[in-house]
């Protein structure tokens, strides 16, 4: 069994590290290569979403900014977009981490938040470049990801500033922040589709034995090995 996991711009050694200590087998597929990355996810049962730049806005029907024109990967966001049309058509697991779950959001036609702290007038960045924010996320009964976590509270980390707002066809909320937040994704009705659990938050990020953390992914890796 061998995951896929798009390569991030910031940060990605958390991702390897993460995935190294839970003995994962895995290959980066990176948007720099896309053939490459294409050819490689022919042999991957699942397929991990990760963090980085804001999807450019105007996929989900927003407007550039001066501040922000030349920030965005539309090559990414195209190549990410590909990888989930074959995870449909092969069935093929999804875990959505950050921007994974904003990816996902607009791949199904949902809108983001374009601002938090402009728009919703919430901080979710992190503190520092070297410290965490973290904060309480409510987990939703009767969904998937309460089945898997078995709680409905948590204590996540936090380093956005985009969030879904508007949710896309076939979508629904299993978590959300204290503000409101939407925290967390999955279909809503899952008869004929595959897993698909996506998080706003970074459990890469978390402890190694945060819970919550270690049962979404092992979760997730549970059902790539059934594929």
């Amino acid at each position: 069994m061998k995951i896929g996991i798009t390569y991030a711009e910031s940060n990605f050694e958390k991702y390897t590290e993460w995935l190294d200590h839970f003995k994962v087998d895995y290959v980066v597929l990176d948007h720099n290569s896309r053939d490459e990355g294409f050819e490689n996810f022919k042999e991957c049962s699942g397929l991990i979403l990760s963090g980085g730049a804001d999807v450019y806005p105007e996929l989900y029907c927003d407007w550039d900014t001066k501040e922000t024109k030349g920030t965005y990967l539309p090559e990414r966001d195209g190549f990410e977009m590909k990888l989930m049309e074959e995870c449909e058509k092969r069935n093929i697991p999804v875990f959505g981490i950050c921007r994974g779950i904003q990816l996902i959001n607009v791949y199904y036609r949902g809108s983001l938040i374009f601002d938090l702290e402009e728009i919703r007038n919430t901080n979710h960045r992190k503190i520092s470049k070297t410290e965490q924010r973290f904060h309480n996320v409510n987990i939703i009964k009767d969904t998937l990801l309460f089945d898997i976590v078995k709680s409905e509270k948590a204590i996540i980390n936090s380093s956005h500033h985009q969030a879904a707002d508007r949710l896309g066809e076939g979508l629904m909320i299993n978590a959300k922040s204290d503000e409101g937040v939407v925290e967390g994704i999955e279909y809503s009705d899952k008869a004929g589709k595959p897993f698909m659990i996506a998080v706003q938050w970074h459990p890469e990020r978390m402890p190694f034995d945060d819970q919550v953390s270690v049962n979404i992914l092992n979760k997730f890796l549970s059902e790539c090995v059934e594929k």
